[in-house]
């Protein structure tokens, strides 16, 4: 299999971060924190990085696929490795909230189409592009990633000459619920900022993994945290806060009918007297940039499930990859489940449904992000040559640091997120996580623990 360049890995890195996120979760945030909703998303940037240090080092030292999966096990013991895969499982639930995004910006100009059925072309449009290889996913990126730019840079630049600089920055508006609105809206957000991570899983087919791949997450999730910041500033600055109306159950912005909806008024209010720029937002740039999420998860999605099969958490049978090297029966899952939840729900919860899933998704992909953390620590005792001649290599105290600082910050914004979540999502991931404990307790030793002790 052909290695990624740093440009292939930075267009699908790119690419995967620039998706449905910052369209449906932009809303929300500003409902927390105000005009200083730009502001988070360029903390979130840093926040993410930082967080996931200790993993971005670890994973650029020993690259390989499924890095994570890997390092949870290291780092504990083989069974937490089905913790972790349980986990990430779980949050791969996100396919829903990006195929239901797209669907969302697309028939807001096509009325007429069925969201529901626009969400499954989509999954199944970009399921078939993975099919043949990562390789033939980058340069469909590169492509789209063009178009994003411009689209981008069209909504940013006029929203800023459209928005009210007075109201966005008054001291009653800047910071609507202070200090903590601030860290709550960080926390929604941060998710958002979380693609470029994706591509340490691919860590295996990435040419010298050691100096590209922390050079990707940063630069991929510094570019996306200040694209993203410009949407917000547009946003917010057309969509004027107001507080929810009596009996509301969204918190709404004027001509905002529910978060997954407020860029788009927010480009309809821009673009009042440009209707062909709208429409060019709405599909060169939402839809697009939705599309490119949707591009590069089944490639992120699949790579810790295979790591996962190996042990024997999976059934081997979906591990089976094609002659591209692509594990299309793992990458199936994934469209079958989004899809499957897209024909359980009305055409008009599309919306609601989307923010409610994504704001769950991000809950789990924070959660999960945590465990492999501690990887880090297990590296001189597991790769100890590999270790001592690494330009990582540090002292063990300075090691636990960088350890255990980002760790405490992550678990700081995973529970202002879980927080910020409706009773009946923190049940359901209370639940679900419970009944991973015992699904991963029951594998361990019925079959994991005695296939681990053999190799």
């Amino acid at each position: 299999m052909k290695k990624l360049t740093f440009s292939e890995l930075f267009a699908i890195g790119l690419g995967f971060t620039l998706g449905s996120a910052v369209f449906s979760l932009t809303g929300v945030a500003a409902m927390q924190t105000g005009g200083s909703t730009f502001l988070a998303y360029i903390v979130g940037a840093f926040a993410i990085f930082f967080m996931m240090l200790p993993v971005i080092i670890a994973a650029s030292i020993v690259p390989r696929q499924g890095v994570s999966y890997s390092l949870s096990k290291e780092a504990f013991s083989p069974m937490m490795g089905g913790m972790y895969f349980w986990i990430f499982f779980l949050g791969r639930i996100a396919m829903f909230s990006n195929i239901t995004a797209f669907a969302i910006f697309f028939t807001s100009v096509f009325t007429n189409f069925n969201p529901k059925v626009v969400a499954i072309a989509i999954g199944v449009i970009f399921y078939i592009t993975n099919y043949f290889g990562m390789k033939s996913a980058a340069k469909v990126q590169k492509i789209m990633n063009w178009v994003l730019f411009a689209a981008y840079a069209c909504f940013i630049i006029f929203g800023i000459m459209h928005m009210d600089t007075a109201f966005v920055f008054h001291k009653d508006v800047f910071l609507t619920h202070g200090a903590s609105g601030f860290f709550s809206g960080i926390s929604t957000l941060v998710f958002c900022m979380g693609g470029g991570m994706a591509m340490l899983e691919m860590g295996g087919i990435v040419e010298d993994a050691e100096k590209n791949l922390p050079k990707a997450c940063l630069l991929i999730t510094l570019c996306a945290g200040l694209l993203f910041a410009g949407i917000a500033l547009a946003t917010v600055g057309a969509l004027p806060l107001v507080p929810m109306p009596d009996g509301a159950t969204t918190p709404g912005t004027l001509l905002f009918k529910g978060p997954a909806n407020s860029v788009i008024n927010a480009s309809a209010a821009i673009f009042e007297n440009m209707m062909p720029l709208h429409y060019f937002f709405i599909f060169g740039g939402a839809c697009l940039a939705i599309a490119t999420t949707v591009n590069g998860s089944f490639g992120w999605y699949s790579t810790p499930v295979q790591a996962a099969i190996e042990d024997g958490w999976f059934p081997k049978w979906f591990g089976k990859t094609n002659k591209y090297g692509t594990p299309y029966r793992i990458q199936a899952i994934y469209i079958i489940v989004a899809a499957a939840f897209v024909l359980a729900i009305s055409k008009d919860q599309v919306s609601s449904a989307n923010t409610t899933i994504l704001k769950a998704a991000t809950n789990l992909q924070i959660l999960v992000n945590i465990i492999p953390n501690f990887g880090l620590l297990s590296l001189p005792k597991f790769y100890p040559e590999i270790w001592s001649k690494s330009k990582w290599h540090m002292s063990n105290g300075a090691l636990w640091v960088v350890t255990m600082v980002p760790t405490i910050l992550s678990i700081y914004l995973w529970w202002k997120n879980f927080q910020g979540l409706n009773s009946t999502s923190q049940v359901a991931l209370v639940v679900l996580t419970l009944i991973g404990l015992c699904y991963t307790l029951i594998l361990w030793f019925t079959k994991v623990k005695a296939q681990s002790q053999k190799a």
